[in-house]
């Protein structure tokens, strides 16, 4: 590879001329997959004769090529050529001779390569680096010493948030950093650029390796001692600054950053390793000893060097960024909580809010300057928190919470009242004295402090609306912009608050409502904001109703104009409270947010190719705003689900926008279309020629990308084959495609057991719905899940257990025959069966139960002489397992029902007063009270909430040792926790009760299959007989029940019914929930007494549970064993399959009290799962358990007045470490999360229940199929061998 034909090359890549470059990079294209091209890139970038602008470019080139083929992956390898074994040896060889040599520009370039590299070869494919390393640090050249922490710097970033793989950490803390820390002391001394850069390199490196665990050489006391004093000898160096000139700009300059990542780490180790309060108690035993050594000698150093630093910059002394203004307010908030902390900093409170906390949070001239000149940046950083995420502002408003909440008693009442002071004077002087900004500042801290100062059990909360009729709600007309969006902002916060006077709140949502058309964006927007709270009072409604279309309008304007997800929040809360006032103009309203859709992904589509640092926020918010707007034509679609009319015209609008999504392969916004067209086909209950064209865009979709996306993509499916079985069942093709999804699924490598759970949930659907419909479908699908089931190790997790099962008993239920016939032709009969008896236990769902019973009774229905020879020695095997199930079954449908009273139940407005406590012990020190004497209250749920971030940090990897990180069980049984009830839930199972299915079933056996009822009837243990019985009993009852409510829906309806009970033949359960109501199965037909006799409604009583109903009849019979024992022979009230289980109830020698214990036993529960909290997750699987099991930890200490500090630490926490556009996506989940119960929360208050969305829809009445009939669509799925 000659090296003055690439420099010639690169030269002509920066000509001016377009078709000279174009063709200088279509060489260099075809020359870098040639041997040697990497290194001679290195000698031109380390060339001295050269032109910087040529190096830059070929630094540019060579980071894009390493970036894109080191990893040399399949996908890589079809874009890009591979480089060669000798071309990555020699870069490993230059690399670092080419960082020492080139500009601070190029350095940065080749350190991002370096650290690409180090990922995938170190330490296998590149051990020496470290011999190099140790090499630079310890170089006189001071270049060379920088170079090293360059490198160090890469390599630390390798393992930073690894919490199990510390070994490598550990190694460099223990060699490397004594030498780095000396580096860093020198450089202190200095005041040359590249000395500052050297300590910056060397506390940010430091901030890296302590960023998921604490090295132990790190926690000696020397060597606390030494990094300690370079902390702070960095925060206190003095710089020379103009007043005048200096800006956030400055910030970037080496010396500024060497301070902000000295503060950094100090937080760091504070915050996580040296706070007692904070130290999760799974590290308590680690790391107390370096928080007690931590607190006692570094902490009175550190809080004075922060107090002086405070001091010196409100007196104008010392300069702070906002990033380090920000960091001193964080470190101050969690000196809070711990006991010698507090002590330090609760005598400069006062001065700290009047001085530190309140000029940050009023509005600056830099505010005044963003407002003027990007009025849009301007609003997302105020109505969007994340958006500001870490900056000084947030962290003042946090710190001034912390003090209100956690030491109530001895800074609130300091708080209100310099916040009374500044609102008072404000209000007392004269138009041309008043100073707009502070108010803003006193208005943005009673905003911050509304969680507290709004609860109903507030010593202030009856002055609120004085407050806000006083302070804020005039600020509604000032002449300052920014004061009126400030005041719009609080009276939103306070929104609750209410009047004594109805006409004072009329002017003062008029107020608000003129306000959208305020001249300045931010105020509109803050207005738009004001008025979603309102709409929750009636009169505001009504009043908004008139001027809906208007009103509307304005909210698209504001999301044209902002491209932010926040109003499209207030326009989705719209379309639901007007849901009945959005006909006339839903169509106008759905093209208006497409054509807002269209425009801002056009720009995101168009700046896709050339996507940088410089413009991925941009794109990231506008690709937020576009989610916004499908999530608002999606309300808009399921809020008409009555105009199923205006639905159709709907999609209309809403497929071209679908199409559009899929066909770009937009995949950030695929989550949303699923939803939207699940909306649309849920809403009318059908599918139209409209959405079946569509359907081929999505298969499409779903061979592209889907089978990562199979999960979201579930609801649309299934509503797809709910609402259109009977396309589905005449097309092939259809059929194929289907097929097609679920086993690229079952069969990909790319997927958890999650994605194969969605899969089988997909089959499931199809066979529940198209019973005798899709027989071709039934082989593939068993032979799918036996690829799982008869391998040993295959299924990792409980829940894809059940499925994998759940896939062969819903082929049982559709066609026992067609399912035996597989399993017999491939063998798989008794390894499944086998599986399946083993698994009874692990299901836990209503509807898992439901489904085991229906496809075991189907076996249990077939002739004795056409069952596989390895079930008939069985069946009775079967039948226990099927009482197994009923033995747990009530108690599953309890838990149901709780459930769904639970949630559909009205909230208990007392839980919201939790948020914060008023009464109660004090939670600090009081008077002259030593300082020991702190609440125990406190000090217990404190403890409490260490207790479960410790849980949470070791399961997450928090710096715990791997070997007790990985202490799995070794039991091969233990799938973690069973599947959770979904009381929402619901398929054409539910039509069928299960008990009189089994009373219908046993009926049939008995007349026309009596080999197998013999079988199963004659080897009953005693415990069994008298569970069958009681199970008959509870049928009986279901049926009475069924009778009584069809005459209570008749007799309400006017209708004039006299109900009599006739003989039914129970010959199909599908008619199990037919409008006559059935007789009991236990009844003969001559003898019905009761016969043309009215049933009267049942009055209303106190339900009691299934097992205590079967107890008492237990005992009735109890006491009528004598009457029992002499029955007449020929009593024709008894039928004859009860009669025969009495007469061998009677042959069996024991007392009844057996019956007794085999009914409490009815009670007992599965076998706890494993604590999944001490584990580390690593499959999607795991996650799901782990994030389970998390929130039901956290949960238990919601009532604590620490519970939302907690919440809010915690999630600041783990958000650290994410990307922006990651945060971003975080903060559009609970914004949406937020506004979704502010909907249920009114929804509830008005009595107002929704319609429940069918995840697999209603019973469909079917053909009578040939059961014996194999042939049909049968043999395009034979080709399954292969896969086994």
């Amino acid at each position: 590879m000659d090296l003055q034909t690439l420099v010639g090359l690169f030269d002509s890549t920066l000509h001016p001329d377009p078709a000279v470059r174009k063709t200088a990079e279509q060489q260099l294209e075809q020359l870098q997959g040639h041997e040697g091209f990497l290194g001679v890139l290195l000698q031109m970038i380390s060339a001295a004769d050269l032109p910087l602008g040529t190096k830059q470019a070929a630094s540019i080139y060579f980071k894009n090529r390493v970036r894109r083929s080191w990893l040399s992956s399949q996908r890589a390898l079809e874009q890009h050529p591979a480089i060669s074994e000798n071309d990555r040896i020699a870069t490993k060889e230059n690399i670092l001779a080419a960082i020492y040599a080139s500009s601070q520009a190029i350095k940065l370039q080749l350190t991002e390569c370096l650290g690409i590299i180090l990922k995938h070869d170190f330490p296998e494919k590149w051990p020496q680096f470290t011999v190099h390393l140790k090499e630079l640090l310890h170089a006189q050249d001071a270049q060379r010493v920088y170079t090293g922490l360059l490198a160090l710097l890469e390599l630390i970033k390798r393992y930073r948030y690894s919490a199990t793989n510390r070994d490598v950490l550990n190694e460099i803390a223990k060699e490397l950093f004594p030498q780095v820390q000396k580096i860093a002391e020198q450089a202190i001394a200095s005041d040359d650029e590249l000395a500052m850069r050297m300590a910056w390199l060397s506390f940010k490196s430091y901030y890296n390796t302590i960023q998921s665990g604490l090295p132990v050489s790190l926690q000696e006391p020397a060597n606390l001692v030494a990094w300690g004093t370079s902390f702070i000898k960095m925060i206190e160096k003095p710089v020379a600054f103009d007043k005048d000139s200096i800006d956030e700009d400055s910030a970037k300059e080496p010396v500024w950053k060497a301070k902000k990542w000295a503060v950094r780490s100090v937080n760091r180790l504070y915050s996580r390793y040296g706070n007692p309060a904070l130290l999760p108690s799974s590290n308590a035993k680690k790391h107390g000893a370096f928080a007690k050594l931590f607190t006692a000698n570094f902490m009175p150093q550190i809080m004075r060097v922060y107090l002086q630093q405070i001091e010196g910059y409100t007196a104008g002394q010392v300069w702070m960024s906002l990033r380090i203004r920000g960091l001193v307010a964080q470190f101050l908030s969690d000196c809070i909580k711990e006991k010698s902390a507090w002590k330090l900093l609760k005598p400069h409170t006062e001065a700290i809010v009047a001085h530190f906390v309140f000029p940050q949070l009023c509005f600056t001239k830099a505010d005044q300057e963003l407002w003027e000149d990007n009025p849009v940046e301007y609003v997302q950083k105020r109505i969007d928190p994340l958006d500001d995420f870490g900056s000084a502002t947030v962290a003042a408003s946090n710190l001034l919470i912390d003090l209100a909440f956690d030491r109530k008693s001895a800074t609130l009442n300091t708080i209100l009242g310099f916040v009374n002071n500044v609102l008072t004077t404000y209000l007392q002087s004269t138009e041309e004295t008043r100073d707009p900004r502070a108010k803003d500042g006193a208005l943005n801290m009673m905003s911050a402090l509304c969680g507290a100062l709004i609860s109903r059990k507030s010593p202030i909360a009856s002055t609120l609306p004085e407050f806000l009729l006083t302070h804020v709600v005039p600020e509604f007309k000032s002449q300052y912009g920014f004061l009126r969006a400030r005041a719009l902002d609080t009276y939103c916060r306070y929104s609750s608050v209410e009047f004594p006077d109805k006409q004072i709140s009329r002017s003062v949502f008029e107020s608000v409502f003129n306000l959208l058309h305020d001249p300045e964006l931010p105020v509109r927007v803050h207005a738009a904001l004001a008025l979603q709270p309102m709409i929750e009072n009636d009169e505001n409604r009504d009043a908004l109703a008139i001027h809906l279309p208007q009103v509307m309008q304005v909210f698209l304007n504001l999301t044209n104009e902002i491209d932010s997800d926040t109003i499209t929040h207030v326009i989705e809360e719209f379309v639901e409270v007007f849901a009945d006032r959005m006909a006339p103009f839903a169509v106008e309203l759905a093209q208006q947010l497409r054509d807002t859709f269209m425009r801002v992904m056009g720009d995101v589509v168009s700046n896709q190719p050339e996507l940088n640092s410089s413009n991925i926020e941009d794109i990231s918010d506008k690709t937020m705003a576009a989610m916004g707007v499908l999530k608002t034509m999606g309300t808009l679609v399921l809020n008409l689900e009555n105009s199923p009319e205006v639905v159709y015209r709907l999609e209309e609008v809403v497929f071209p926008i679908a199409r559009f999504v899929l066909d770009q392969r937009v995949v950030d916004l695929y989550d949303e279309v699923f939803e939207i067209l699940d909306c649309c086909l849920f809403a009318v209950k059908a599918v139209s020629p409209n959405a079946w064209n569509l359907f081929g865009a999505i298969y499409a979709c779903f061979k592209n990308d889907g089978v990562d996306f199979i999960e979201e993509m579930l609801p649309l499916l299934d509503n797809y084959v709910t609402y259109g079985m009977d396309t589905v069942a005449t097309n092939s093709d259809l059929q194929e495609r289907l097929f097609d999804m679920i086993e690229s699924v079952m069969k990909s490598d790319r997927v958890g057991e999650n994605e194969c759970i969605c899969a089988c949930k997909l089959a499931e659907t199809i066979m529940l719905h198209g019973r005798g419909k899709v027989d071709g479908m039934i082989p593939g699908f068993i032979s799918l899940a036996a690829a799982y089931l008869l391998v040993g190790d295959a299924i990792k997790t409980t829940p894809f257990l059940v499925h994998a099962l759940e896939i062969v008993l819903n082929a049982l239920h559709y066609n026992p025959v067609i399912t035996l016939n597989v399993l017999e032709q491939y063998q798989w009969t008794e390894g499944i069966f086998t599986r399946l008896v083993q698994s009874t236990s692990k299901f836990s769902r209503v509807h898992d139960k439901k489904l085991l019973i229906f496809g075991l009774t189907a076996v249990l229905n077939i002739p004795a002489a056409q069952l596989p020879p390895s079930l008939q020695n069985g069946l009775p095997q079967l039948f226990e397992a099927v009482l197994h199930v009923f033995q747990s079954l009530g108690k599953a449908i309890e838990a149901r029902d709780a459930l769904e009273r639970m949630y559909e139940g009205d909230d208990d407005d007392e839980a919201f007063d939790n948020e914060f406590e008023w009464d109660g012990a004090e939670d600090e020190l009081d008077g002259g009270e030593d300082f020991e004497d702190v609440d125990d209250a406190d000090e217990m749920q404190s403890a409490f909430l260490k207790e479960l971030a410790g849980q949470a940090a070791k399961a997450l990897g928090s710096d715990e040792d791997e070997a007790d990180l990985n202490s799995d069980d070794d039991d091969d049984d233990d799938f973690g926790s069973p599947l959770d009830e979904e009381y929402t839930l619901e398929s054409p199972l539910d039509e069928i009760d299960a008990y009189i299915h089994l009373q219908d079933k046993l009926a049939e056996m008995q007349h026309a299959n009596a080999a197998v009822y013999d079988a199963i009837v004659q080897n009953l243990s005693q415990e069994n007989t008298q569970f069958v019985q009681s199970l008959m009993e509870e049928a009986n009852r279901q049926r009475e029940a069924l009778a009584a409510q069809q005459q209570q829906k008749d007799q309400e309806s006017g209708d004039e019914i006299v109900q009599n009970v006739v003989k039914s033949k129970w010959d199909d359960e599908d008619a199990d929930g037919s409008d006559e109501a059935p007789e009991a199965w236990d009844a003969s037909s001559d003898s019905e007494a009761e016969a043309g006799v009215s049933v009267p409604a049942p009055q209303p009583k106190k339900k009691k549970t299934i097992a205590e109903r079967i107890a008492e009849k237990q005992a009735e019979r109890e006491a009528k064993k004598a009457e029992t024992a002499v029955a007449d022979s020929d009593d024709s009230d008894e039928d004859a399959v009860a009669k025969k289980l009495r007469q061998r109830q009677l042959e069996i020698d024991s007392d009844r009290q057996a019956a007794e214990d085999l009914f409490a036993g009815i009670t007992i529960k599965d076998a706890q799962a494993k604590d999944v909290l001490t584990h580390t997750p690593k499959t999607q699987d795991e996650f799901d358990e782990f994030q389970k099991a998390l929130v039901e930890q956290i949960e238990k200490a919601k009532s604590s007045r620490l519970y939302f500090s907690f919440l809010e630490k915690l999630v600041r926490e783990l958000a650290l470490p994410l990307k922006d556009s990651e945060v971003r996506t975080i903060s559009s989940a609970l914004n949406a999360l937020a506004s979704e119960k502010q909907k249920a929360s009114r929804d509830l208050a008005k009595g107002k229940k929704k319609n429940k969305k069918a995840t697999l829809g209603g019973v469909q009445k079917t053909a009578e199929v040939d059961m014996t009939d194999y042939s049909r669509g049968y043999d395009k799925f034979d080709d399954f061998d292969d896969f086994m």
